[in-house]
């Protein structure tokens, strides 16, 4: 299937599972795809040049990424690590996750109820 993104794809891996396939673009973000429908999943942003690498952990659930300068970046992808991650840097463990922090720690444009 082709795959449309406003980026050439720079760096390609497949999950072990081979549902996802994640593609590293030269502006800088990651993308993870569907390979059953090509649909996008997510668009992970956080390098500023050409995405030279991306790898899966073993079982799937990080994704390490690496840029032309170096920059090594590891991505949590499944939800409850993502949960953990954005709860261990609230101030305080007595309040829930904003809209915003849900945005920027769990890619999702909603909180999960919890």
């Amino acid at each position: 299937m082709t795959l449309t993104a406003p980026a050439p794809i720079s760096a390609i891996a497949f999950s072990p599972d081979g549902e996802t396939l994640a593609t590293g673009h030269h502006d800088g973000t990651i993308r993870l795809w569907d390979t059953d429908t090509g649909v996008q999943q997510m668009v992970l942003a956080g390098h500023v040049r050409d995405v030279a690498h991306v790898v899966f952990s073993p079982d799937g659930s990080k994704l390490a990424s690496a840029d032309a300068d170096g920059l090594v970046r590891v991505w949590a992808l499944d939800l409850d690590d993502l949960i953990d991650i954005a709860q261990q840097r609230l101030t305080s463990t007595q309040r829930t996750l904003s809209e915003s922090e849900c945005r920027q720690y769990l890619h999702v444009d909603h909180c999960p109820d919890t």
